[in-house]
């Protein structure tokens, strides 16, 4: 008796150990199929209301899965909207900071008076100008200007109407040359012209057509008869010179220069003493 009541008993616990492994198989069944369809519901594979197709297998949890799964959506909208706007701002700071830097840029490189290059930017880019020039095999006009007697101009309408002259010579400069030709304020009333691929006869001529220009310009001025605004221009050939740098073509032109005016004093001092 007391073997049957033992042997009923190991019947009873095996039975139940069973039941239990079984449950707890379907339990974990149940939980590897609830973390796979949340993780299809977060990569946007199924939508949240499957949850509640299946909610009778998944019991009370469903409601507060639901809730999270519907606040994370929120908040990954939230960053989506956020990054797009920090991006657009930082797309349109990028912008504003790129024209800002460009015009920096420029404004290094201009004279602010006359709105040309100035000597620095004639100090960087004559070097390389001469380089390509005899790379290429071609000529190279540098052209160094003078204003004449631009002191007595200051002296008699003042220094406004002398920066508009400036500003005008400016503008007379840049519309008389090509687009590949580069016009730089040496300094004062002092400028430089840079022409690639030009030989000395065409170099010529631009220096004949600004003096026309500019005499035109002076007709205006009424300034006395013996001191006209005008200019005077010595014109270096880079093909003309051993070993040209530039250095060695701005003094050539510069000497150039002055020897041109020189010789205007003098052919003026012989007209003084012809009238007297």
């Amino acid at each position: 008796m007391f073997w049957v009541a033992n042997f009923c008993l190991v019947a009873l616990l095996v039975a139940a150990a069973f039941v239990l492994l079984r449950r707890r198989r379907l339990q974990d069944n149940v939980i590897a199929e609830l973390s796979d369809l949340i993780g299809r519901i977060r990569e946007g594979e199924a939508p949240i209301e499957q949850l509640d197709s299946d909610a009778s297998q998944w019991g009370g949890v469903v409601d507060h899965i639901r809730e999270l799964l519907q606040e994370l959506r929120r908040k990954d909208r939230q960053l989506a909207e956020l990054n797009a706007e920090t991006s657009q701002r930082v797309a349109h700071r990028t912008d504003a900071l790129q024209r800002r830097i460009g015009t920096l840029e420029r404004q290094s490189a201009s004279d602010p008076l006359t709105g040309m290059y100035n000597r620095r930017m004639l100090d960087e880019t004559l070097p390389r100008l001469i380089e390509a020039s005899k790379q290429g095999k071609s000529p190279l006009a540098l052209l160094m200007i003078d204003l004449n007697n631009f002191k007595t101009l200051n002296d008699t309408f003042g220094h406004a109407a002398g920066d508009q002259t400036l500003r005008d010579i400016g503008g007379i400069i840049r519309s008389t040359i090509r687009d590949a030709d580069m016009a730089f304020r040496y300094g004062g009333d002092e400028f430089v012209i840079v022409l690639p691929a030009c030989p000395r006869q065409a170099a010529v001529r631009v220096s004949l057509r600004l003096q026309s220009l500019t005499q035109s310009l002076a007709a205006g001025l009424k300034l006395p008869s013996d001191r006209p605004l005008g200019l005077s221009i010595g014109i270096c050939m880079m093909d003309e010179l051993l070993d040209p740098t530039a250095e060695i073509m701005l003094r050539c032109a510069d000497e150039l220069l002055y020897e041109m005016k020189k010789e205007r004093k003098t052919k003026a001092r012989q007209l003084e003493k012809i009238a007297h």
